[in-house]
């Protein structure tokens, strides 16, 4: 008993200095409260296949279908203490986005931070059979955690100022849990609502599954996942590529994150 006790102290301690650390702010695919220290900077690369992990050697579970990469650069700004900012770009309709997170709570159970985000979709702008591509527009969002030994759990309130099938602002929220199962080992997932807002009824929820392995300069996970896009109009717009996969057509999906 004695011996359960003491794990379970050192696990709890371990989480509450890893939420300490300088850390790039991505779960799986929404942001946390985490920030890069001082000068600090990280590499995030996204990776999301698109055929369904299903029909087994087949298509050997979706890897041999087509994919959207991304890249973007995470740095802390010195001069403004808990300031970050990030430059991200993702295959998907060429999307460049820019966004600065400011943390506004660090407490030992709770943190929030604030973040805003302008998404810019730089293919051509059309009209296709589920919504509009070619969009630009900006996000606002409350990142929220609340740390409970080796479980955190995440909110993240957002507007979005439009989506793919419309052009007027709505507000939704994110939610997720991460279980710091040892000190490099953690099982994520993720919730991502139908917004209210949203004109049709084809449209729903979505979510994901992660396993996150960490050294000391790298942060690497793998998921399973319902969404499609990796940027918060992509992922908590509801429609974005005629909204979240069906049951059954879960997709595979890593990021790699490398710290300097």
């Amino acid at each position: 008993m004695t011996q359960r006790i003491l794990a379970t102290l050192l696990l709890a301690a371990g989480t509450a200095l890893l939420a300490g650390e300088s850390e790039i702010p991505l779960a799986l695919d929404l942001p946390t409260t985490s920030r890069l220290q001082d000068w600090d900077m990280g590499i995030r690369f996204t990776h999301r296949f698109l055929e369904p992990a299903k029909g087994a050697s087949k298509d050997f579970y979706g890897l041999d279908g087509g994919n959207y990469p991304g890249i973007g650069i995470d740095f802390g700004i010195k001069a403004v203490p808990g300031l970050n900012a990030q430059i991200y770009r993702t295959a998907d309709n060429k999307t460049v986005t820019l966004a600065l997170q400011q943390e506004l709570l660090a407490g030992p159970a709770f943190r929030l931070s604030a973040r805003v985000e302008r998404f810019d979709e730089t293919i051509k702008r059309a009209q296709l059979p589920y919504g509009e591509v070619g969009i630009s527009g900006a996000s606002l969002q409350l990142p929220a955690e609340l740390a409970m030994g080796s479980i955190t759990v995440l909110l993240v309130p957002t507007w979005l100022s439009r989506t793919t099938s419309s052009d007027k602002g709505l507000f939704t929220a994110g939610a997720g849990l991460r279980w710091q199962v040892a000190s490099r080992h953690a099982l994520l997932a993720e919730y991502y609502p139908r917004p209210s807002r949203l004109p049709g009824s084809t449209y729903g929820a979505a979510g994901s599954l992660g396993y996150n392995f960490r050294t000391q300069k790298h942060r690497f996970t793998l998921m399973a996942t319902s969404a499609n896009g990796t940027t918060a109009h992509q992922v908590l717009g509801g429609d974005y590529a005629g909204g979240p996969r069906g049951a059954g057509r879960w997709t595979l999906a890593f990021n790699l994150v490398r710290m300097f």
